[in-house]
């Protein structure tokens, strides 16, 4: 039998060819207990697989998230760049002011959006305390960026509520996740591949063979088309990474 290339499957391209199958076999083998018992294993799997499809992907959360942290991210650089750019002003009070502020930014890293999100957290908020220090405090209304950093501190606040909102929706969902329910299925269909395999070889029952046939055509299609797909998602990854 064709074996399945289960490395080019995503869990809803499995799920399609697990109930393909299902429908063959019940339609096929109706009478075979052993057949009978495993897919009475199977159907629970198949439940389970629908409801977990797509959990590991986006939540509304998880772009909330995204959002958030994009926002910081940007009121972060527009404050670093208008700092930085005063530096070459000619205005001297506006010059010292920046020149007395841009030491905090190269403290707490210049490129601090680049870390991990909990550390750009951390490292925002020693930003902020830095900047929020008395002795800076006529050098921000020199350059006019008091507010800015108050932006820069609410934008910070917001992505960390929006995490914490995240994690504890994680916390509380018992939905069964992709990799799980992937796992699952694919033990289940290594087993109805033996099995079939074994009926095949004692020629047992009537027709295996056609079955057998069938169930390979299923799945040399499932492969070239999940292969497809995968090939496809990777070129579009990589033209998303070049843009």
């Amino acid at each position: 039998m064709k074996k399945i290339i289960f490395s080019y499957f995503t869990l809803a391209a499995l799920t399609a060819l697990v109930q393909k199958i299902v429908a063959l076999l019940t339609a096929k083998l109706p009478e075979n207990a052993m057949v009978i018992s495993l897919l009475n294993r199977i159907q629970p799997q198949i439940e389970t697989a629908l409801q977990a499809i797509g959990s590991s992907r986006k939540t509304p959360l998880t772009q909330t998230v995204t959002a958030a942290d994009l926002r910081r991210d940007n009121t972060f650089r527009s404050l670093r760049d208008t700092i930085k750019a005063g530096l070459r002003r000619q205005n001297e009070a506006y010059r010292s002011a920046c020149e007395a502020l841009w030491p905090e930014f190269e403290k707490n890293n210049l490129e601090l959006y680049y870390l991990a999100r909990d550390k750009q957290t951390a490292a925002t908020e020693s930003l902020l305390a830095d900047l929020r220090k008395p002795e800076n405090a006529p050098h921000l209304a020199t350059t006019h960026t008091a507010d800015w950093v108050t932006e820069l501190y609410n934008d910070n606040q917001a992505y960390v509520t929006a995490s914490a909102q995240r994690s504890a929706e994680r916390s509380s969902d018992d939905t069964l996740r992709d990799a799980e329910a992937f796992k699952a299925l694919k033990t289940t269909l290594e087993l109805l591949q033996n099995i079939l395999n074994t009926m095949q070889a004692m020629q047992d029952p009537r027709g295996i063979d056609e079955v057998v046939a069938e169930v390979s055509q299923y799945i040399a299609e499932a492969n070239a088309a999940a292969k497809q797909s995968q090939s496809n998602n990777s070129a579009d990854e990589n033209n998303d990474d070049t843009e």
